[in-house]
């Protein structure tokens, strides 16, 4: 059943649409949490991201978007490697510009300040090639409080690039809380989480980490999960097209073998799922 639904997945990332990246399949379940549950408090996010000023990036949209997610309160702070910000806008709230390749989420590090982790309620890490549909973050981050989630992740729409079919969107759920959340593109830390997460553990590269993080939000009693409510749209470019694959590979196999961590089997298992239609209710998983 996998394969064959590995292979129905192929012929989807191969329609036209896909490469003409259309946007409007970017649809959100919002008139499913009220207008209270999206204005309920000035809740405070700090995002966190890496663009690559030399290549086609979306951080211009996202910068974007991120400014006008009210009635949050957001920061941002940005990367540039590379090369310099595209536009004023992006460069008032780039903060760091490198020009030699380092691991995101040393660069994210970096850009953590005295104080973040007791001043948010929720700190995102970002990268430079999504899409996200309008009014993403009071959704998301609404959704994130409902669910209880201390780490999230909005699912991938089903056309853009993926290494893991588990984050793709599932049709009829809200979200899926799972043992897994993936490090990218986006993924989203409340305070409790991000206190017991950051500054992230220098001994990683570029992945590896989101097999470790469940290890530890399991054993303090913390639920991680997917929205499946919301998605982002992955199709600007394909994974690995910025670094060397097998490098990170064995950088990754290095890392987790000195470091607890679930494996992939046990990583990839839906706990409870959240059903879009009141009448399905709430079932395990």
């Amino acid at each position: 059943m996998s394969l064959l639904r590995n292979l129905v997945l192929m012929g989807i990332r191969s329609l036209p649409f896909r490469a003409a990246r259309h946007r409007h399949f970017l649809r959100s379940k919002a008139s499913t949490l009220g207008e209270a549950a999206l204005a309920d408090k000035k809740t405070r996010v700090l995002v966190l991201g890496v663009y690559l000023a030399d290549r086609p990036n979306s951080a211009e949209h996202l910068n974007q978007r991120f400014a006008s997610a009210e009635p949050l309160v957001v920061e941002q702070r940005w990367v540039a490697m590379n090369g310099a910000p595209s536009s004023p806008q992006l460069g008032e709230v780039t903060s760091l510009r490198v020009v030699r390749p380092e691991p995101k989420f040393a660069l994210i590090n970096k850009l953590l300040q005295p104080g973040d982790l007791a001043d948010f309620d929720f700190i995102i890490a970002c990268d430079d090639d999504i899409f996200l549909p309008a009014n993403f973050l009071p959704v998301f981050i609404a959704y994130q409080q409902m669910f209880g989630f201390s780490i999230a992740q909005p699912a991938r729409a089903w056309h853009s690039f993926f290494d893991h079919a588990f984050v793709l969107r599932r049709p009829g759920l809200l979200a899926r809380e799972t043992r897994f959340v993936e490090s990218g593109p986006l993924v989203s830390f409340r305070r409790d989480a991000a206190q017991l997460l950051m500054p992230f553990d220098a001994d990683s590269q570029m992945w590896g980490l989101d097999f470790v993080w469940p290890e530890v939000i399991g054993r303090h009693g913390l639920t991680m999960g997917i929205i499946d409510g919301i998605s982002v749209d992955h199709s600007l470019r394909p994974q690995a097209t910025s670094y060397k694959k097998g490098e990170q590979d064995a950088a990754m196999y290095r890392y987790l073998a000195a470091t607890p961590h679930l494996s992939m089997q046990e990583a990839f298992r839906v706990v409870k799922r959240y059903w879009a239609a009141p009448v399905l209710g709430n079932r395990p998983g």
